[in-house]
């Protein structure tokens, strides 16, 4: 690839896909705010089977709820991996159907975990033991993480690509590559280095809000900016 090299790609017609994306990007976030960050955070605790089952019991209309959302984030998952291959694909058609069949893998392997959610509601109706269920928690868990390295993958080819976009500002690159770095990182550390998991979590809330500006920021430009313009320049060559 010789990047200084520009090649006029027209983008009319692209707005659609920008908004398809942006917009998937922006309910995903709400959804697994809602999801992960409020159900799974008030309902969840880490070192108390027992009280994760009554809570679950006593909110499995909340649960539910939840679950419903993660649904969602996976339907929404998809559906940005199809409007941000359409968005990007004059720009490197090679890396742009790449990254977006990496982050449908990584969906699936998100739909995987979420069949566990589904046995959890299962347990907390039928089961006096709050072992099974916590089990289940973990399985969730477990495979959500080995997901987010994937996730990470994808965040690094889209980070490639918005630079090779002259049309899309260089420092959303620049994010997405630092986002995807941060994603696949932690999580392949949460695999190798298992004693060291408290400090993970600790370096995961530092990088939490440049992670999460990184994809959120490029789906407010997708909807606002995306697909505006007749003409682009792309480093592809």
């Amino acid at each position: 690839m010789n990047t200084s090299k520009k090649k006029a790609i027209k983008t009319t017609g692209y707005r659609s896909y920008a908004l398809l994306a942006g917009l998937s990007l922006i309910v995903m976030a709400i959804a697994a705010g809602y999801a992960y960050g409020y159900v799974y955070g008030s309902l969840v605790v880490q070192d108390s089977p027992e009280a994760t089952l009554d809570n679950i019991r006593s909110s499995l209309r909340m649960f539910i709820g939840g679950i419903i959302g993660w649904v969602a984030i996976f339907v929404l998952d998809i559906l940005a991996a199809w409007g941000l291959y359409r968005f990007l694909k004059e720009v490197n058609p090679r890396l742009s159907l790449a990254t977006a069949v990496v982050r449908i893998v990584y969906a699936f392997v998100l739909g995987a975990a979420i069949l566990h959610l589904f046995t959890v509601v299962d347990l907390a109706e039928n089961t006096p033991s709050a072992a099974p269920l916590m089990n289940e928690l973990k399985a969730f868990e477990s495979i959500w993480s080995k997901g987010l390295i994937i996730f990470g993958v994808h965040l690094f080819g889209l980070g490639v690509l918005t630079i090779q976009a002259r049309h899309i500002p260089t420092i959303f690159g620049g994010l997405l590559i630092f986002a995807g770095l941060c994603y696949s990182g932690i999580h392949l550390a949460r695999e190798v280095a298992t004693s060291y998991q408290d400090q993970l979590v600790k370096i995961e809330m530092v990088l939490s809000l440049p992670m999460a500006l990184a994809e959120v920021g490029f789906a407010f430009w997708l909807i606002l900016k995306g697909g505006k313009r007749d003409v682009v320049t792309s480093a592809h060559s």
